[in-house]
């Protein structure tokens, strides 16, 4: 998976910081929450844990991943209404980008949702 190399790229890029990282098995925890569903409860654990340490990058591709995952649960699940999915989709792309914007993905997948309210003559949520 695309994410499992930027966990490993961003813990070896880490290991030469001095600043506080977040705990490498509580963070597992966290993904392993959003890897069976559990989007929302395990990303707060992440974003808690960011909180005191909001410079640690293996936690940035973390929240990176989580954000990704739950934007894709919403983009493609085709039993949900266009008016819940791709709100929260975007809400979760521009959350991506808001900590990489360079996330070609994320970038592609938020214009898709604010083309397809362009089509619609919609105005582009604010989330």
């Amino acid at each position: 998976m695309k994410f499992a190399l930027l966990l490993l790229t961003a813990a070896l890029l880490v290991s030469s910081c001095s600043e506080p990282k977040a705990d490498a098995d509580k963070m597992k925890q966290a993904l392993a929450l959003v890897d069976s569903g559990s989007y929302q409860e395990g990303l707060s654990q992440l974003e808690e844990m960011a909180k005191a340490s909001p410079n640690d990058q293996a936690l940035k591709v973390s929240l990176i991943a989580a954000h990704m995952k739950y934007g894709h649960f919403y983009m493609f699940n085709d039993t949900l209404s266009p008016k819940e999915k791709y709100p929260n989709a975007l809400k979760h792309y521009r959350a991506v980008l808001k900590l990489d914007p360079n996330i070609q993905e994320a970038k592609d997948n938020a214009k898709q949702i604010e083309d397809i309210y362009a089509m619609m003559g919609r105005p582009v949520p604010e989330v």
